[in-house]
């Protein structure tokens, strides 16, 4: 009962905001209004949206319909709906860094001026990365963040400290410590196991995982440096000795993990993971709050996560060779090593079809508030199952 009370408070508030002082008058404002939203067929994102869809529709009289396809057709099938007029979805949620292409020709919602009347959305809360790169261009917001994503590497704490082995610092220990483990029985079920999982199939999220490699080796200046190009010329920074070198240790993870390893997604690795069968792998979040589901997990209390492992060598720009670390070569490198945190992906976010009706694009939109306020977000990012990881600055704050 408390916990419904609240959510009529905090919806109540949001409803202010959308359609004015007659939506508060109103038991149901958005009866009779169906929202049909496109997301990815996954074992997480649309979880959450399908979970929490029915308690918006009794608060609000909205339905949320929740269509998924695969995550190779999304992008295209977004912008194919919404380009060739057919509008078959009202909103979406996907992938920040495609936003661009829907919201140069007009395609997507200006949300701007709806998130500056939305107390209840606690704007301010979501952390500054995720507010500029997940939801602005050019100064206005167009979406809604959900989630917040960065690659970063999970291993078996119990198992490199049983072996006197410290969590992976470069990737040179990182490929050590899969070595060590492959081929042994790290579950105690008499199988032999893996030193590496890392999801590499094709036409999947995979193809992120080697700029989590290559980014230690190429970016040491900075993030005004950039990693994908010479930021002066534009060159694409790939035919150089650091991304042979990162293609180089990627090829060679592949020694040390499943034999269909090319074929895994990421739910499979993350399984795998979380059923004691890998002694090491590179995620999103989503495996430290998988690890520690006792419905799921066997690795509860025994994994470990550390910031992606870096390099004691990165390029040189003007030679395309690799060079070894020094205060200028990498100034912000700790105990030598040069680290590029990557937030591959960025996580996932909401935006509105422009083209949908009025009352509908209210409707959405008091949906998606309702999924990304502390209520229900700082909840949904502690549970493994949604794929939503921490996003805003209360979430990291509290702990409990």
């Amino acid at each position: 009962m408390k916990r419904h009370l609240a959510l009529i408070v905090v919806l109540l508030t949001v409803l202010a905001t959308v359609s004015g002082p007659a939506a508060v008058a109103q038991d149901k404002p958005f009866a009779g209004i169906e929202v049909n939203v496109l997301t990815f067929t996954g074992p997480q994102i649309a979880e959450p949206l399908q979970r929490r869809g029915p308690d918006f529709t009794a608060l609000t009289g909205a339905k949320i319909n929740v269509i998924v396809v695969p995550f190779s057709d999304l992008y295209q099938k977004i912008l194919t709906d919404m380009a060739t007029g057919t509008n078959s979805f009202d909103a979406f949620v996907f992938a920040p860094q495609w936003m661009v292409d829907y919201i140069v020709p007009g395609y997507l919602e200006d949300l701007t001026d709806r998130v500056a009347k939305d107390k209840a959305l606690e704007w301010d809360d979501v952390a500054p990365f995720f507010r500029d790169f997940s939801a602005t261009y050019a100064g206005r917001i167009y979406t809604i963040p959900l989630d917040g994503d960065f690659h970063m590497v999970y291993y078996r704490k119990d198992l490199a400290d049983a072996a006197g082995m410290k969590a992976p610092e470069t990737w040179d220990d990182y490929l050590a410590m899969a070595k060590a483990f492959h081929g042994k029985d790290l579950n105690g079920d008499g199988d032999p196991d893996y030193g590496s999982c890392i999801s590499k199939k094709r036409g999947a999220q995979a193809y992120w995982f080697i700029f989590s490699i290559a980014g230690a080796f190429i970016q040491s200046q900075g993030t005004s440096q950039g990693a994908f190009f010479d930021t002066d010329t534009m060159k694409p920074l790939v035919n150089n000795e650091a991304f042979a070198t990162a293609l180089d240790i990627y090829n060679e993870t592949t020694k040390y993990g499943p034999p269909d390893e090319l074929n895994l997604d990421v739910g499979d690795t993350r399984s795998l993971f979380t059923s004691g069968r890998c002694a090491l792998s590179m995620d999103w979040g989503d495996i430290g709050t998988l690890a520690i589901d006792p419905t799921t997990s066997v690795v509860q209390d025994k994994v470990g996560s550390v910031i992606l492992p870096g390099s004691t060598r990165v390029l040189d720009r003007a030679t395309g060779k690799l060079v070894p670390c020094d205060a200028k070569t990498c100034p912000y490198a700790e105990n030598g090593v040069n680290h590029a945190p990557y937030a591959a992906y960025g996580g996932w976010s909401a935006g509105i079809n422009a083209a949908a009706k009025p009352e509908v694009k209210d409707a959405a939109y008091a949906f998606f508030s309702y999924m990304a306020q502390p209520a229900q977000a700082n909840v949904d990012v502690t549970i493994g199952k949604t794929g939503y990881n921490p996003y805003r600055t209360s979430q990291f704050l509290n702990r409990q």
